[in-house]
């Protein structure tokens, strides 16, 4: 008998598909901020992500030609990842997997004896950071941020507030400024981010964003956007700041974990580094207290 045709009905992420999986994604209860919802909404145009529901499962995949699978969440994990290797093999391709650690990937080789060859993806590995150490900054670690603050603290006259419908456009035109400093977002890497920015900022509700604003003398100089990837961990999705105003990236930083997560979330996600030497340096300079390695598994044989 021929064997039975899989089908999953991949199609571009909406704002509304929200209410179904974000409620997955959470209860996976990940770390990395691939299993945020408004992560693979906000990049679904870069990415070219998509999602699939199927028997209570959800599948994501990222890129047309090739494409990445991220690991399944909802159902049986073995039995999900064995549907999408039928899935992709209907097509004679081979399947890739994203989104598994160490233990995780070191479990699906106990399942599949041989079938993955795993790499790590090491400018997608996520700085995880404690509430606590970012909103309060104790000890020498901390103590050139603690200067940072204080010299933005006697220089300006500063106000925080949360991001509503009220200042939203502000904060945009304040991306739009930032991206100027940055060659108008030429790269882009920064122009998908700038479009998602502005996107994000009038769903807010709708993916359980949300925001936190700097003033100077009235004027939005700093912004911040996040959302929740489990009831521990907190993704944050862009940060961005004026940089004639100098400190204002460690006053946006301490205030909104302070104001806007401390005693809710234990964890902070603060993401990848993308394999920039300048970013990793300013994520390694908060101290994570864990760098979560992410791996790339690729199904052997096919099409080699």
């Amino acid at each position: 008998m021929p064997a039975t045709t899989i089908k999953l009905d991949f199609k571009e992420p909406t704002v509304n598909d929200a209410k179904w999986a974000a409620p997955m994604l959470k209860n996976a209860g990940m770390k990395i901020c691939e299993f945020s919802y408004t992560t693979i909404w906000m990049w679904r145009k870069y990415y070219m992500n998509q999602i699939a529901q199927f028997n209570n499962t959800l599948f994501v995949r990222s890129g047309d030609v090739e494409p990445l699978y991220l690991l399944p969440v909802g159902g049986d994990l073995r039995q999900d990842i064995e549907l999408l290797r039928k899935f992709q093999h209907q097509n004679d391709e081979s399947l890739t997997l994203f989104g598994a650690d160490t233990a995780t990937a070191e479990q699906i080789n106990d399942w599949f004896p041989g079938v993955f060859e795993w790499h790590p993806s090491k400018g997608d590995f996520d700085y995880i950071y404690r509430t606590e150490d970012l909103s309060l900054l104790k000890g020498r670690k901390y103590h050139s941020k603690r200067n940072h603050i204080s010299t933005f603290n006697a220089k300006y006259n500063w106000s925080y507030e949360r991001i509503d419908d009220s200042n939203s456009s502000e904060v945009f035109d304040m991306v739009i400024q930032w991206c100027t400093e940055k060659s108008n977002c030429s790269d882009p890497v920064l122009r998908s981010e700038k479009q998602s920015i502005n996107q994000a900022l009038k769903n807010m509700d709708k993916l359980s964003i949300t925001g936190g604003l700097l003033r100077v003398d009235g004027k939005v100089v700093a912004m911040t956007l996040g959302s929740p990837i489990s009831d521990e961990v907190y993704d944050i999705h862009t940060e961005k700041a004026r940089l004639d105003y100098s400190g204002a990236y460690a006053v946006i930083n301490q205030e909104f974990a302070t104001r806007e997560l401390y005693g809710k979330y234990s964890l902070i996600n603060r993401e990848n580094d993308m394999g920039i030497e300048g970013l990793r340096r300013a994520k390694r300079s908060y101290r994570p207290v864990e760098i979560v390695e992410k791996y790339v598994g690729t199904e052997k044989g096919m099409g080699q």
